[in-house]
């Protein structure tokens, strides 16, 4: 597995930092090459500067993110009409493959992550986010954004078994971020389907493709009353479709929950990353939504570094990587 980190801004005193802790690949939010409005198709001379860039820095561009928001690349088609967007998508999967790009990741939610607040609730007054459904449970969707189950699925259907050939001539592998938070049945009238095991499963039934896969975001795996943490991890790992990882905590579960440093909350992630090095997971390995340090940067940079450290304390723990160079006696 490679240890990965979100580069949220395209510095050279970002990617240096990054390196120096150890970063192996990042992760691009794919809007960030696609403006203004993240639609159409990534440039792929632009992807290519951006490869070459990281390569000054020994770094590689592990997992491209589809753009996300409202009316971008593939908003239409969440909405049940995809017009010319699906073969817009698929691409943008080409141009990836043809870089070396060896995942593409992608969500299905209207309202991503909805419904949290920030504040100095974790560990020391850290600032975290925090979830409590009480407080959101009676706001109405969106005009015309409103979907039950059964239209979520059809339509996620229709845009899957279209991307995922295209994927698969790429020789790309998806990876589908389950949503957060995953209440279940509806969150401000969006159907909350891909938020346990079963939806997970489902998913990746709808297409036999090991093209097909997941994000595998442990935290809102574990914002999901009930779930089965390490056994996820094992079955869909088992199976190779694990295809990217966000590594991260969380104290409680649905209706309520709330973010905390990798090294507290409920989930043993020493176990955790044994289970990934058993299964054999190869892919990138990355922290998400830590608590911001007192004092840090606009980027996280001290928080970030926690984070780093700590997971890849544990690679080296479970034999997943090397300690490295000792110093001299």
């Amino acid at each position: 597995m490679k240890l990965c980190d979100d580069l949220h801004e395209f510095s050279d005193d970002l990617m240096r930092f990054l390196r120096q802790l150890g970063v192996e690949c990042v992760k691009i939010t794919g809007q960030k090459l696609m403006p203004p409005k993240g639609c159409g198709v990534v440039p792929k001379d632009d992807l290519r500067a951006l490869q070459d860039r990281l390569a000054r820095h020994d770094l590689t561009l592990g997992v491209f993110l589809l753009p996300q928001g409202p009316e971008t690349q593939y908003w239409n088609a969440r909405l049940g009409r995809p017009d010319r967007e699906i073969e817009e998508v698929c691409r943008t999967i080409e141009v990836c493959g043809e870089c070396g790009v060896p995942v593409v990741e992608w969500t299905w939610s209207l309202i991503d992550v909805w419904g949290s607040e920030s504040g100095p609730w974790a560990r020391g007054g850290a600032i975290t986010r925090r979830f409590d459904y009480d407080k959101v449970k009676d706001v109405p969707p969106e005009p015309g954004c409103g979907v039950g189950a059964d239209e979520m699925w059809e339509r996620l259907e229709y845009f899957l078994v279209r991307i995922v050939p295209g994927a698969e001539r790429a020789r790309v592998r998806l990876a589908f971020h389950i949503q957060d938070p995953p209440q279940t049945p509806q969150l401000k009238g969006e159907a909350r389907v891909l938020s346990d095991f079963a939806g997970m499963k489902r998913l990746i039934e709808l297409s036999p493709s090991p093209a097909n896969g997941l994000n595998l975001c442990q935290g809102s795996l574990a914002e999901q009353r009930g779930a089965d943490v390490l056994g996820t991890i094992r079955y869909f790992g088992e199976r190779d479709r694990i295809h990217h990882v966000h590594f991260r905590k969380v104290r409680g579960s649905c209706p309520r929950f709330e973010e905390v440093f990798i090294d507290e909350g409920d989930v043993n992630m020493y176990e955790a990353m044994k289970v990934y090095h058993e299964v054999g997971y190869r892919y990138a390995i990355m922290p998400d939504h830590w608590p911001t340090l007192t004092g840090d940067t606009p980027l996280g940079l001290a928080s970030r570094a926690y984070a780093h450290g700590y997971i890849k304390a544990l690679m080296q723990a479970v034999g997943a990587k090397p300690a490295g160079r000792q110093s001299a006696a």
